[in-house]
């Protein structure tokens, strides 16, 4: 699991630059004032900054940024040597130039050669401005609380509100103005769904308790233009997606797995977009902490990894140990019935899974000289014991552990089993016969699985604790 761990992640930060055109970029940066030193070219990538180029600037702090392959679209950024952000710019024209001085990088931003920057800055600085008298007015409404004269703390809370109202007024009136420009999708992007009032009967009772949470999540990617390649190198983006996938969806696989379907549906026409979203899903529940969650990821390598025109950027040795992780997870899904067993016990009998007759059975994987199963074992044993005496089940027992050893030297594993008096079902596989790795994912010791009376995974990967947590509360393989 580690091992696809780190390659997702690798993927995660090498498949980020695309194919590049052959026209190249370049980018003059000059900043009065700024000493002869190197100068770093960044880019915003979901919920990070990586580093893309540097340029050393000269005696009128000139720099020059150039290459002969295209900069992929968005939102970039110049930062000192020790990685201090100077400012943010766009990236959508491949060559003009920024100037500036260190004495305000925004207010006196000159662009040439850029429309888009032109709108980028305006912005900046009708903000910059807003937000000098947005700390002037904060600053008078504390001098009016401490005055306790209401009426100019009405009159400063207002003024506030104002200058809030001005901001958003401005980026609405870029949206319609200037659709096409990155930083006008980017403010379209931030904007959350008017959502209408519940419908209600002739009393005016809501009819549809759930109708604004449902409206919220069917229009979620109105205001999103998912075709845009851009919306990737953005700072906003990241965050509204992750929000989207685990806020607004409920944390149930089906529902999540159905979530990313129509998210995934929505990008398809940018590689880029959809790229990152097939990414970011697929890793974000391959290594959840939350048990269930592996079967989205199974269905996202099975959907989506299978297929090289949606996946291109995947080599293939990749998509294979990728692939093969899919393929083990899906043996062993919540709500799947467990893969049969039949193995030899202590005396050379075989005993088969399927034929064990209680309400649970604990499949459990263990090694007499593991650290860990030595504590959790006789756990278990006073567990069982426990619930077995405690519930008369005519049907076979209330719980029965099926005990499969890994333990190398047999004579170790019964020693233990006699000393600790584990009454249970004691298999091994000295033949190599059963491929339970595979199908119970074992790659360590203990692993505990809980299966119902037909023997459907209810929940894996458990503690002691937790199994009795389970059975206490009356969990089954048939509840969803």
């Amino acid at each position: 699991m580690n091992a696809i761990r780190q390659l997702l992640t690798a993927l995660g930060i090498f498949f980020t630059l695309s194919v590049l055109a052959k026209d190249g970029f370049q980018i003059t940066v000059k900043i009065t004032g700024m000493p002869k030193q190197k100068l770093l070219l960044g880019y915003y990538y979901g919920d990070k900054q990586y580093i893309r180029d540097s340029a050393f600037t000269d005696a009128t702090g000139k720099a020059i940024f150039k290459g002969s392959e295209t900069l992929e679209g968005g939102i970039y950024l110049i930062a000192s040597p020790n990685k201090q952000l100077l400012f943010d710019f766009v990236v959508t024209e491949q060559v003009f130039s920024l100037e500036t001085d260190t004495i305000d990088y925004i207010d006196h931003m000159v662009i040439k050669g850029s429309p888009e920057n032109d709108a980028f800055f305006s912005y900046s600085k009708f903000t910059n401005k807003a937000g000098k008298e947005a700390v002037a007015a904060e600053q008078k409404m504390k001098e009016a609380q401490m005055e306790n004269d209401t009426a100019k703390l009405r009159k400063y809370r207002e003024e506030i509100r104002s200058i809030e109202m001005s901001v958003i007024d401005y980026r609405n009136k870029m949206v319609v103005e200037k659709p096409n420009m990155l930083i006008s999708k980017i403010f379209k992007m931030m904007k959350e769904i008017d959502v209408p009032e519940p419908p209600k009967d002739a009393n005016g009772i809501v009819t549809d308790s759930l109708f604004q949470y449902n409206y919220y999540r069917k229009h979620y990617f109105d205001n999103f233009d998912l075709t845009d390649d851009r919306l990737v190198r953005t700072p906003v983006f990241h965050g509204r997606i992750v929000s989207y996938m685990t806020k607004v969806t409920p944390q149930i696989p089906d529902t999540i797995i159905a979530a990313a379907d129509l998210l995934i549906a929505k990008t398809l026409k940018s590689k880029e977009v959809s790229k990152w979203v097939i990414y970011w899903i697929t890793n974000y529940y391959e290594t959840s902490q939350y048990m269930g969650m592996d079967a989205v990821f199974v269905h996202l390598v099975k959907k989506y990894y299978n297929d090289t025109t949606i996946t291109y950027w995947v080599d293939d040795a990749t998509r294979y140990k990728i692939t093969d992780r899919a393929n083990t997870l899906n043996y062993n899904l919540l709500g799947k019935k467990a893969q049969n067993l039949s193995l030899p016990d202590t005396a050379g009998k075989y005993q088969t899974l399927y034929n064990i007759n209680a309400e649970y059975t604990v499949v459990a994987f263990w090694d007499a000289t593991c650290g860990k199963c030595k504590e959790e074992m006789p756990k278990l044993k006073l567990l069982v014991d426990s619930l077995n005496q405690a519930n008369s089940i005519k049907a076979g027992k209330k719980i029965e552990v099926y005990a499969l050893s890994m333990t190398v030297e047999p004579n170790d594993w019964i020693k233990f089993i006699k000393e600790k008096n584990l009454n249970f079902i004691h298999v091994y596989d000295p033949y190599r016969e059963s491929n339970f790795r595979t199908y119970y994912d074992v790659y360590s010791t203990p692993v505990i699985y809980l299966l119902g009376r037909q023997k459907k995974i209810i929940a894996k990967r458990l503690s002691v604790e937790q199994l009795q947590d389970f059975i206490n509360r009356g969990i089954t393989e048939d509840m969803p």
